[in-house]
C-alpha cells in the first residue's frame, strides 16, 4: 500500500536527480532501504518526508558510486500516466531547451542537483527541500544559489561579442 501511494513521487524525485535511465533502480533501492529500516521510523506520520530523504540519499550515492553526471532534464513527467503527444503542439522549443539544459545540469554536484530537483521539479519550498535533505535551510539556500550560478555560467552565450563592421 505504501509503495503504491509513494511510487510515482519517489520515481519523479529519483529521475530528477539521477536521470530517467537509472530512476527505476534508485526507486527500487529506496523502497528496499525503507523496508529494511522501517522499524527505525519513530513517527509513522512522517513516512513521506522520511522516504524522500532516503530517495535523495540513495540518488546522491548512486551518482557518486557510478562516478558520472545525471542525464535527466529538470522536469520529469509522471511515469504512470501515458503521454500522448498533442498533434497541434510545436515541440521544437521544448526540444531546443532540453538540448541546452541537459549539458548544463551535468555540471551540477549531486547536492546542488538534489536541491534544484526538489525545489523546481517537485515544487517544494526551500524549507521543505531542506527538511527532505536533512540539512539546514541556509545550507539549502546556498546550494540552490550555487547551483543556479553554475547553470547561469553554463548557459551563457559562449561566443565572444563580435563587433559588427559598418560598410560604407
Amino acid at each position: 500500500m505504501l509503495v503504491e501511494k509513494h511510487a510515482t513521487e519517489t520515481y519523479r524525485l529519483a529521475a530528477a536527480i539521477v536521470g530517467r535511465s537509472d530512476a527505476a533502480d534508485v526507486t527500487q533501492d529506496t523502497f528496499v532501504a525503507a523496508w529494511q529500516h522501517l522499524p527505525t521510523l519513530r513517527e509513522p506520520g512522517a513516512f513521506a518526508p522520511w522516504l524522500r530523504r532516503i530517495c535523495v540519499n540513495r540518488s546522491r550515492n548512486w551518482l557518486r558510486m557510478h562516478a558520472r553526471r545525471p542525464r535527466a532534464a529538470l522536469q520529469v513527467d509522471d511515469p504512470a500516466a501515458p503521454s500522448i503527444p498533442d498533434p497541434h503542439h510545436d515541440f521544437r522549443a521544448a526540444a531546443e531547451a532540453r538540448a541546452v539544459l541537459e549539458p548544463a545540469f551535468e555540471s551540477l554536484t549531486p547536492d546542488q542537483r538534489a536541491v534544484l530537483a526538489l525545489h523546481y521539479s517537485m515544487g517544494f519550498s526551500i524549507a521543505d527541500a531542506a527538511d527532505a535533505l536533512g540539512i539546514r535551510v541556509g545550507t539549502a539556500k546556498s546550494r540552490l544559489s550555487a547551483g543556479l550560478a553554475v547553470l547561469r555560467r553554463e548557459l551563457e552565450d559562449p561566443r565572444p561579442d563580435v563587433e559588427t563592421e559598418v560598410v560604407t
